[in-house]
């Protein structure tokens, strides 16, 4: 009968149902504990990142050389770092810890901050809760569980993150010498005297005080910094030995106080207690141990000061019932006993330190324990090191000026001689006249956007200004064909005459180039760097697009070779151009050229040339500088008979 049932096709796919029911119910139940590891390794690559970062910072930022805009390179054969080759961790594995291009040994450093940036920012999630549950303090009386929204974990983390991060960076500046600046601190230190106050959360360690929650008064939360960065002081004085008992220029202080004060306004006036106690026993513990590993002198308070804070908050519930839990001048008395205990330990493990018998200095030997490779690369990341060529920062001093205008006028000229440019003929006029279908459809959505609000008078406006565009992209058709008719007439039989040039951005510039490029010809685009940055037109000959800073060169390259100005309907820009060009016939320093103003209804109405004469601010004769032209044809017609070319 057993064996009937189990045959049955019913009782056969109820089962497996069941089987499959079960077995979703299984990885839905697992699927959290996934998301907690991908969690982890998903904040774990962030800090990765972040240690990279802290990288850069630390080793550019006491050279000055610029940390957001100059690109990684390679210190030895200066070649770019790739984005590939860039990766945290995982590109220094990769090239087995050399450089792609050259071979040289890339210091272990680098995969070691990264690490430890990581393994900080995982083993801080796992200390505040983000990943297998949740560590986050409680108030006494209180219940048992606090409900934190999510908004005031992350948060929380983020500006933990921040102080952590900011206290590792010191300690590399300290590690390799250096002293690092205010800048430093800066961020931790505002966001921490700004956002405490807005938002309550960001000191939990405070919060046990009271049984109000996270919400506090604007007046408590800025008692809550004050004494926080006034404790935070007095610890690092009560620490002062721990620095060597001088003062590195950060604004009279010591650094080492800076990253005390960031540790109070961080962690609350109640933390930063228990953060500088560990931190000095630690410190101390490092000097005892250094008669056996040497290197761990080398650490710095900052150092010492990242491993307590982080220990602080990985073991909140404990450091909370210890901690007292009376107001700030109640307390007051309660951090005597751990002020005098820090300064005790400081005090001894300098004393130990000194006391350690130091290696005898014997010819060709170093006294001091620095790594000679480590040297080395301190040497090859110097900006001094770097040869002029690619010393960006060297070549944009005030004092080079002079330096890049000449190097701005040499490079195109060289550029125009070894592609064999012997003339050309300059296209000026408005990027905002575009190809009919372009600005019809812009206008029509202009139009659209009207009828959905018939009153709005912006867009009025803009619908007028849009109708007469249209009305004027007729002039981009002529550029394009007056171009491809210069170019085909002179660009025979592999010279380069009568070369298009234009300024190489879109519009009228663009239509030229275009008009160049569809006869098969050469063109010329000199772009200018602008705030909101041109982009040249896809038209220009790669080999012939040049980009410019000063106005003055460009202007100069525009009218060295030039055997004619055609100047479309244009702005401001057009304008300028015109009328240097115009200064420079009326006062004959340059070479004779027709001037040719296309579409004469548009220019009659822009200038009144013939009220400037009969004012008497220009000569009669100056007027016939200026010619017109209806059409490309009538334009190449006047520039041919200009220079006898007419036979072309």
């Amino acid at each position: 009968m057993r064996g009937r049932r189990s045959l049955c096709p019913l009782r056969t796919c109820s089962d497996t149902y069941m089987l499959l029911a079960w077995s979703t119910y299984d990885i839905f139940r697992s699927l959290p504990d996934a998301m907690q590891i991908f969690l982890g390794v998903w904040l774990f690559a962030v800090g990765a990142c972040v240690g990279s970062f802290v990288n850069v910072v630390a080793l550019r930022l006491p050279v000055g050389e610029q940390i957001a805009r100059s690109s990684s390179r390679c210190p030895v054969c200066r070649h770019l770092i790739r984005w590939y080759d860039n990766i945290p961790l995982l590109s220094w594995l990769r090239l087995r810890g050399r450089c792609r291009d050259c071979g040289t040994r890339i210091p272990l450093r680098y995969p070691v901050v990264e690490l430890l940036a990581g393994l900080l920012f995982l083993a801080l999630a796992l200390g505040e809760g983000l990943v297998a549950g949740r560590n986050l303090p409680l108030a006494p009386g209180g219940p048992r569980y606090v409900l934190w929204s999510p908004w005031q974990i992350w948060t929380l983390y983020a500006y933990h993150s921040l102080l952590l991060t900011t206290l590792l960076t010191a300690a590399l500046f300290r590690f390799d010498g250096h002293v690092p600046p205010p800048t430093v601190f800066a961020p931790v230190l505002t966001l921490g005297l700004l956002g405490v106050a807005v938002l309550g959360w960001l000191h939990p360690a405070s919060a046990v005080s009271s049984a109000a929650g996270d919400t506090r008064a604007l007046g408590q939360a800025l008692q809550r910094i004050v004494w926080g960065l006034g404790m935070g002081v007095a610890m690092g004085v009560c620490s002062w030995p721990a620095t060597g008992g001088r003062s590195d220029g950060c604004r009279g202080a010591p650094a080492e106080i800076w990253a005390c004060m960031a540790c109070g306004v961080g962690l609350g006036y109640q933390a930063v207690v228990a953060v500088v106690f560990l931190a000095a026993w630690s410190y101390l513990g490092a000097a005892l141990l250094s008669t056996r590993w040497p290197r761990l002198a080398a650490l710095p308070w900052s150092g010492h000061l990242t491993g307590a804070g982080l220990l602080y908050i990985m073991q909140w519930r404990r450091w909370v019932e210890w901690l007292p839990a009376l107001g700030p001048a109640g307390a007051l008395g309660d951090f005597v006993l751990p002020a005098l205990i820090v300064a005790a330990a400081s005090l001894a493990a300098k004393a130990w330190m000194r006391a350690l018998p130091r290696p005898a200095a014997t010819k060709g030997e170093h006294m001091d324990l620095i790594d000679p490779e480590q040297r080395r690369q301190a040497i090859l990341h110097s900006p001094s090191y770097l040869p002029v060529e690619f010393d960006a920062q060297f070549l944009q001093q005030p004092e080079l000026r002079p330096v890049r205008v000449q190097l701005e006028l040499l490079k195109p000229e060289l550029a125009l001689a070894r592609e064999g440019v012997a003339s050309t003929v300059v296209v000026f006029g408005g990027t905002q006249i575009v190809p009919q279908a372009a600005a019809q459809q812009e206008l029509e959505r202009a139009r659209t956007a009207l009828a959905d609000a018939p009153g709005d008078v912006r867009r009025q406006r803009h619908v007028q200004r849009l109708e007469r565009i249209v009305a004027k992209a007729h002039y981009y058709d002529a550029a394009r064909e007056f171009a491809r008719l210069v170019s085909q007439n002179c660009q025979i039989d592999g010279r380069c005459d009568y070369v298009v040039i234009t300024g190489g951005g879109p519009g009228i510039m663009e239509a030229a180039n275009r008009g160049a490029f569809d006869a098969g010809a050469k063109s010329i685009g000199l772009n200018v760097t602008l705030p909101a940055e041109q982009v040249p037109n896809p038209y220009i000959t790669p080999e012939l697009c040049f980009q410019f800073h000063y106005f003055a060169l460009r202007k100069m390259h525009f009218l060295l070779r030039a055997k004619a100005l055609v100047i479309f309907p244009g702005g401001f820009g057009t304008l300028d151009e015109l009328f240097d060009a115009l200064t420079l016939r009326q006062t004959e320093r340059m070479q004779v050229i027709p001037i040719i103003l296309f579409g004469r209804d548009y220019w009659n109405r822009v200038i009144d040339f013939q009220f400037l004469a009969d004012e008497g601010v220009v000569a009669d004769e100056h007027l016939d500088l200026i010619s017109f032209a209806e059409t490309p044809q009538e334009a190449w017609d006047i520039i041919a008979r200009f220079h006898h070319h007419a036979d072309r």
